[in-house]
């Protein structure tokens, strides 16, 4: 009998101990998993604060680009009076020919992505709670804005006024008109001057200009990129609304 109380006092100090140890286990666990909840709310709120950034950047980009284009499709319009004989402005045959140039500028933009493809590349995309904010980065950074066909496209036009019209030309252009560097957020983007003025005479640029309108294939390449120009505008200004919504949900 004092036996079989032995054994049972054992049994229950023994069931105890295991208690205190699941019980043990159990608390190390909790802690564990809260720890761990708490670096990946920390993490989420990091990669938030980053991801924001990242798109009011790419915003600041995008109306760069868009501003960029814009004083694109200005030149390329008045270059299309001239191949039009449209006389109604007081252009001198100077500012003709920066017109003609002008309306060949390019611009190769470079979107603010690095939080999102490190996201991805980690694997950690799933830190994001909220799934319309997921939903909406994933649409808006999955189809690369600078990657769509209208940025793409050969612009024809350039190769061909550029070829055509005196390197001396060009040259005077360039060191008088060309691209400037402005500081936009975090980023150096390019802009067009506003004004431009070169040392050429009308009496020089006149005639390069008369020939210059007589080659249709300038016009019908300028007539090509004019619509190229409406369409990067356009794409470039939904781009716009979408980052402008995406940010509203931060």
């Amino acid at each position: 009998m004092l036996t079989e109380n032995k054994f049972s006092k054992y049994l229950i100090y023994a069931i105890g101990e295991i208690v205190l140890v699941v019980i043990g286990i159990l608390i190390a666990l909790q802690i564990n998993n809260y720890n761990e909840t708490r670096k990946s709310r920390n993490l989420e709120s990091e990669y938030i604060e980053r991801l924001l950034e990242d798109l009011k950047e790419d915003e600041a980009i995008v109306q760069a680009v868009l501003n960029y284009q814009q004083e694109v499709t200005f030149h390329a319009k008045m270059a299309m009076e001239i191949f039009e004989n449209i006389d109604g402005n007081s252009f001198n045959p100077v500012e003709k020919l920066i017109n003609l140039y002008q309306a060949s500028q390019i611009l190769d933009p470079s979107p603010a992505s690095s939080t999102y493809k490190e996201l991805i590349a980690s694997g950690q995309i799933n830190l994001l709670e909220d799934d319309n904010l997921k939903t909406a980065m994933i649409r808006y950074y999955e189809i690369d804005w600078t990657e769509t066909g209208v940025f793409k496209e050969v612009n024809q036009y350039r190769a061909n006024i550029r070829g055509k019209m005196p390197d001396y030309i060009q040259t005077e252009i360039r060191s008088k008109c060309g691209d400037i560097y402005v500081k936009i957020r975090k980023s150096i983007e390019i802009a067009l001057p506003k004004t431009c003025e070169i040392t050429v005479s009308p009496a020089v640029a006149q005639p390069i200009v008369d020939l210059i309108i007589t080659d249709d294939t300038l016009k019908k390449d300028l007539r090509f990129l004019l619509g190229n120009q409406d369409a990067k505008i356009q794409h470039l200004t939904n781009t716009n609304k979408q980052l402008q919504e995406l940010i509203n949900l931060f």
